[in-house]
Parts: structure tokens; C-alpha cells; sequence
């Protein structure tokens, strides 16, 4: 029992780098191994359970999404400075959110609680664009083990994913492409926001927030032109989120 909880939230120093997560490069990784799919449709299918129960049941909803995002603000809060403080982190205040899915993990919980409206389409789009990419893309699995780390970044994308689609089942949010143009603004301040960590805080560090200096797609896929991918990725994802349950509701007014 000892031994697997060291496993599980410790930290280990490989090759003389920084102390991570432990690893023991057994799993078969995204696409091949079988938890990468099951989570998949776990995603799909909590989405939707959650949906029709709580359009049912709204006023546990609203309960229900205060409490996971007081869950995830708490948890990666704590989890980030955990990594500050022994190094996990060079130099430590890179623990701080420059990511899109990072900070979408700290932004999402203060708009939910604030109930900022003006900040709910960008974030909830933004947040639900890297939950659904980090679920396609499976980073988790290249390792048999499943530490504390990994399960807590499945579940902080899981409710990147599940926290808007609670709010439009409660009635406190509604996707459509009214206000499309706000979710373009918010990628191009994450896309500022990155570059200044890439280029100006940690210049002198191996940085890629945001992926502006490295491809970071399986088999380099887009090669020198990968922003461009990301672009049709991120208009794609952009017209099903906010343009399919606008043609929804269009299509049921007639």
C-alpha cells in the first residue's frame, strides 16, 4: 500500500531532471490503448446523463456546478503550487497558467461562481475546445500506472467539458453564434498571453504555451504549416459548439 501510494502522488528525478509524476512507459498510448476510448465515451456519456438530468432538475444542477468547480479551482490550485514547491516547476512560477486548458481551469470557476455573463461564451467555448481536444488527443496513457497527475488532468478536462454543458441545461447559459466573435478575442489574448511566456517570462526556458514555437500534434502532422491546422481545428470546433445548437433551435422554431 506504501509503495503504490508513492506511486501514485509522488514526484522522482529521472535522468537528473526535474522530480515528475512516476512513470513506467507501459501503457500503448492515445489511439491504442483502450482506456483512451473509454474515456472518450465516458465523457460522452456523462455529458449527456448530466444533461437530462439536471434540464430535469435545475436547481441541483446549479449546486451540483458549484461544487465541481470548487472541486477543480481547489484541487489544481493546490496541485500547481505542490509543483512549485519541489521544483516540479523551473523556475516555480511557471506553475502559474499559461495554457489554454490551465487557465480555462482557473477562469471557468470564477466565472461560474461571479456569474460574469459578458466572459461566459469565450470561456465556456475555450474551455469546452481544450476539453474535447485533450479527450481526441489521449496524452495519458503512454504509461500502465495511472498517478494522481494523470487522473486529475482527465478530470479537469472532463469538467471543462461538463461545467458549460450543466450551465445550458440549467438555463444559466445558451450556446449560439450571436457572440461568436468573443471566443476569437479570448484566443488571440491566450495566443498574447503565450507568447509572452514563451518569448518574454521564460525566454531563456524550453517553453511552448500555446504550441506558437513547436508543433505539438501526433506525427507532426501540418510539419512548418501546423498553426494552420490548428486554426481549422479551432473553426471547426468553434461551428459545431456555437453553430449546431443555433441551426437546433432555428430548425425547432419552424
Amino acid at each position: 500500500m506504501k509503495d503504490f501510494l508513492h506511486k501514485f502522488f509522488g514526484y522522482f528525478n529521472y535522468d537528473g531532471g526535474s522530480p515528475e509524476p512516476f512513470r513506467d512507459n507501459l501503457g500503448k498510448g492515445a489511439f491504442s490503448d483502450w482506456r483512451h476510448f473509454a474515456w472518450a465515451v465516458l465523457v460522452i456519456a456523462v455529458c449527456i446523463l448530466c444533461y437530462q438530468l439536471f434540464k430535469r432538475k435545475p436547481k441541483v444542477g446549479k449546486i451540483v456546478v458549484k461544487v465541481l468547480v470548487a472541486l477543480l479551482f481547489t484541487v489544481r490550485f493546490i496541485n500547481q503550487i505542490y509543483r512549485a514547491s519541489i521544483g516540479a516547476e523551473v523556475p516555480a512560477w511557471r506553475a502559474f497558467p499559461f495554457h489554454l486548458c490551465t487557465v480555462m481551469t482557473f477562469v471557468l470557476p470564477i466565472v461560474v461562481f461571479f456569474n460574469i455573463k459578458k466572459l461566459k461564451t469565450p470561456v465556456y467555448t475555450l474551455a469546452m475546445m481544450g476539453g474535447i481536444i485533450t479527450v481526441i488527443m489521449g496524452d495519458y496513457f503512454d504509461n500502465r500506472f495511472l498517478t494522481f497527475s494523470s487522473l486529475e488532468g482527465m478530470s479537469a478536462h472532463t469538467l471543462l467539458i461538463l461545467v458549460p454543458i450543466i450551465e445550458v441545461a440549467v438555463g444559466d447559459f445558451r450556446l449560439g453564434l450571436k457572440n461568436a466573435w468573443t471566443v476569437v478575442v479570448g484566443l488571440l489574448v491566450l495566443v498574447l498571453w503565450g507568447t509572452l511566456a514563451n518569448e518574454v517570462f521564460f525566454k531563456a526556458y524550453d517553453t511552448n504555451y500555446m504550441y506558437l514555437k513547436r508543433n505539438g500534434l501526433p506525427g507532426n502532422i501540418g510539419g512548418d504549416y501546423y498553426l494552420l491546422i490548428y486554426l481549422g481545428i479551432f473553426l471547426i470546433l468553434l461551428a459545431i459548439i456555437l453553430g449546431v445548437p443555433t441551426l437546433y433551435r432555428k430548425r425547432k422554431l419552424k
